[in-house]
């Protein structure tokens, strides 16, 4: 084994509290002071067993190491490419949002959104559905706590609520939040 690897210790990864503080991962570093700042990567369905979204992962940002343990927060998720290509078909209209929103604990997040419509669409209604979708995520991120908004999203909830509103405008075939960061 390299020099180097021996010199390291092995420090858990431990999920934050919306996850329930479990070790997800474990990472050699040579000082504990290293670790900050590093970033694991986790796919949500190993966080949360119950979730139904196998295609998205989570990342996971260390803030603090208390011993072997490093306390990590939500960064951020992503979507797998082939789940988002898969989402759009033929004769169907892709929709994308991108859009910075402040939660009510003064976080910044982008979000990037990604909507298929049932059918070929004018694009007036694909702005009205745009400018719509915009809204609603900026009343829900400005309602929740960063955490509370990242939750909502990781159950599906914003989605549906999203989904629900904007069937006047347009039905949409799918919707999802490709992908998440902290600004």
């Amino acid at each position: 084994m390299a020099k180097a690897v021996m010199r390291k210790e092995w420090y858990e990864v431990v999920s934050p509290e919306l996850f329930g503080n479990d070790v997800v991962a474990q990472t050699p570093a040579e000082e504990p002071e290293l670790l900050n700042g590093r970033t694991v990567k986790v796919n949500l369905k190993d966080l949360m067993p119950t979730s139904k979204k196998y295609y998205m992962d989570v990342y996971l940002q260390v803030t603090d190491v208390d011993g072997s343990k490093a306390k990590t927060r939500v960064a951020g998720h992503d979507t797998a490419r082939e789940y988002i290509s898969k989402m759009v078909g033929r004769r169907s209209n892709r929709m994308d949002y991108v859009g910075d929103v402040t939660t009510k604990d003064d976080v910044t997040v982008r979000v990037k959104i990604v909507g298929t419509t049932i059918r070929k669409t004018k694009s007036a209604k694909i702005s009205r559905l745009r400018k719509r979708i915009d809204e609603l995520v900026e009343s829900a991120a400005a309602e929740h706590t960063f955490n509370e908004f990242m939750e909502a999203i990781f159950q599906d909830e914003l989605q549906q609520s999203i989904r629900n509103d904007v069937k006047e405008i347009y039905p949409l075939r799918d919707l999802e939040i490709r992908k998440t960061e902290i600004q």
